[in-house]
């Protein structure tokens, strides 16, 4: 499954959010500090297996979704 990977409006800066193709909500990227970006996943959705993860970049935490989901992870074209 191919999840977008989106700034989050509503958020503090340095947090996205994350959707499937569909716009179905799968989780959160927040950076902490600027090596350390933490994906908290929605409960139900197909990331919830990946628990709360930490990673050192934001491109890591982006590979290791795309590799649990087995699709694509992208930045939103919309994304800065």
């Amino acid at each position: 499954m191919d999840v977008v990977v989106t700034p989050a409006a509503l958020k503090p800066a340095g947090t996205w959010t994350l959707n499937d193709r569909l716009g179905r909500p799968l989780g959160t990227i927040t950076e902490v500090s600027p090596s350390l970006f933490v994906i908290a996943a929605n409960r139900n959705s197909g990331l919830s297996a990946m628990g709360a993860a930490n990673f050192p970049s934001l491109n890591d935490a982006m590979t290791a979704i795309a590799r649990h989901m087995k699709g694509e992870c992208q930045l939103s074209s919309g994304a800065r």
